[in-house]
């Protein structure tokens, strides 16, 4: 669910209104990234500025649903037994000054810490499989990420991380 175009990649031009392209580097009003604290958990629909290590390299992801569980459209395709798919909608725009590569990894996160990566499915009852190779300014990628996860584990947040991101920069958290 988190690598390279397939079939029906849900990848499109930014819509209205457009989202400002970011030039500069990773900080917000002049101020560096690592001066503004730590980040707090967005929620389904808040935007996350996600600030790559090069100069000019961001994306604005959006939590834009989450399902518990996510079900397959294939109804002979399912979770092995004792594990189930939690789903997350998610959209990402590339805000900065040059063109975006490859999505990254996304893990969901149980009450007891443990993480679960996403996982390859077909497309859910809720939409198409995310997948993008590159994003150009201002281009939109939108659909869906799975993570198979034990039927009693209890999910509380989501998160993203690609090769761009700033390590331990405290963004790219969604609490659910």
């Amino acid at each position: 669910a988190c690598s390279g175009a397939a079939d029906g990649a849900a990848v499109a031009p930014a819509a209205a209104p457009a989202v400002p392209v970011d030039d500069a580097a990773p900080g917000v009003d002049g101020e560096p990234a690592d001066s503004r604290g730590p980040a707090k958990d967005a929620r389904v629909g808040e935007p996350v500025r996600v600030h790559g290590r090069q100069v000019g390299r961001h994306l604005q992801a959006v939590l834009t649903a989450y399902v518990d569980p996510a079900v397959s459209l294939d109804k002979d395709y399912a979770p092995p037994a004792g594990k189930r798919w939690v789903g997350a909608g998610m959209s990402f725009v590339n805000v900065g000054g040059a063109t975006y590569g490859e999505l990254g990894r996304m893990w969901a996160l149980d009450s007891a810490g443990q993480r679960y990566p996403s996982v390859a499915t077909g497309e859910l009852t809720t939409g198409k499989p995310l997948v993008f190779d590159s994003l150009s300014v201002g281009d939109r990628a939108e659909g869906w990420v799975v993570f198979e996860i034990p039927e009693n584990a209890r999910i509380v947040r989501l998160q993203y991380q690609d090769a761009n991101t700033q390590a331990n920069s405290g963004e790219g958290f969604w609490a659910v």
